[in-house]
């Protein structure tokens, strides 16, 4: 078979798996979601078998952690509901006031702006529609939670054996095993660092917003929390919802103050936080990340740009040891750190091996 017509068989093959993964999105999205927490529960199961406990009681314990944890969202969900219900009517009178001082002034300035349509405009961009598809995320979710409890349970009652079922599988067990278990362990460390951070940078919000006045603080800090292991892109999405509620409760001033916290707080964890505990450890570059998000984000929706960090992950350490793949999991891989100090023209770099071979040269004799 030519070069050309492998090619056109191997674009076939990916079209075909693609169709296959969106169709197949309501099955494998909470089976996935169930793995997840699955990874970041083990630490709780881990913990109650080193006791001599069975696995299902470790199972068990680290399922009734995870159902307490849903409990506490279902209900900051209701409280939120309920106060946004009563803050919306006083909302809507505040940005109608705000929109027609702000067309008052463009038009005083020379850019005439009809009044009801910049109030259209701006109700459109509004908290309420966010927060709407919000609700209707969180309900379709909802929908798949005994899924992602069964598949929780049953995946940390297996964990213990599955090392076991690998080694039957494999034909070279010792390398094989090496990689599954570089795989899983990368992705544990990885969910459970962002998990921590994610609730680090929800309760700095929490404080700020409370520290501010703004309403609904709870909400915004829940969003956040959830949209921050979006890398990237989840922190920025996640700041117009709390900017939006703080301009309709408090005003500009304290909306702009919220942008200044919430960019502060991001660039902290993120860029400073982060990276020290997870090191290279992720090794993917921003550009493979948000390629990942946008393509699984377009599959799944926003389960797949949950999930899309997680399958990037698993993806590249599959690939490096795929012979003849390897290639593209290097191209996923951040750019090499630039040497601190070029060496001068005709000189030896700094600790280089020919300067012990330059110096023997100008020994005498």
């Amino acid at each position: 078979m030519s070069r050309r017509a492998q090619m056109v068989v191997v674009a076939a093959a990916a079209v075909v798996v693609i169709v296959g993964l969106r169709y197949a999105e309501p099955f494998l999205v909470p089976v996935l979601f169930g793995v997840a927490l699955a990874a970041i529960s083990s630490p709780i199961a881990t913990w109650v078998t080193r006791r001599g406990l069975p696995a299902a009681l470790g199972a068990l314990a680290a399922l009734v952690v995870d159902l307490a944890i849903l409990v506490f969202v279902g209900a900051v969900v209701t409280i939120a509901g309920v106060e946004l219900e009563e803050k919306v009517p006083v909302y809507l009178v505040r940005m109608s006031s705000m929109t027609d001082a702000l067309a008052v002034t463009l038009t005083e300035r020379g850019f005439p702006v009809n009044p009801e349509f910049l109030s259209r405009t701006l109700h459109t961009a509004s908290l309420v529609p966010l927060l709407g598809g919000a609700a209707v995320t969180v309900a379709s979710a909802a929908s798949s939670l005994g899924v992602v409890l069964l598949v929780v349970f049953f995946a940390l009652c297996e964990g213990a054996g599955a090392g076991a079922k690998v080694r039957r599988l494999l034909s070279t067990p010792a390398r094989g095993l090496e990689h599954v278990d570089r795989i899983v362990r990368e992705v544990k460390k990885y969910l459970v660092v962002k998990t921590l951070t994610s609730l680090l940078v929800a309760v700095l919000a929490y404080v700020l917003l409370v520290l501010l006045g703004v309403d609904l603080a709870l909400l915004l800090a829940s969003s956040l929390f959830v949209l921050h292991f979006i890398p990237n892109i989840g922190a920025a999405v996640a700041t117009i919802p709390a900017v939006l509620a703080a301009l309709a409760s408090q005003g500009p001033g304290t909306a702009a103050l919220v942008a200044i916290g919430y960019l502060l707080i991001n660039l902290l964890v993120g860029n400073v936080l982060e990276p020290r505990v997870l090191g290279r450890t992720l090794g993917l570059s921003p550009l493979a990340v948000l390629i990942g998000m946008l393509f699984w984000g377009w599959l799944w929706g926003p389960a797949g740009a949950l999930l899309s960090v997680p399958i990037m992950m698993v993806a590249k350490i599959t690939l490096e040891n795929v012979e003849g793949l390897s290639w593209v999991a290097r191209i996923m891989e951040p750019a090499p750190e630039e040497p601190e100090t070029a060496p001068v023209s005709g000189e030896p770099a700094p600790g280089s091996l020919l300067r012990p071979s330059v110096a023997g040269a100008r020994r005498p004799g």
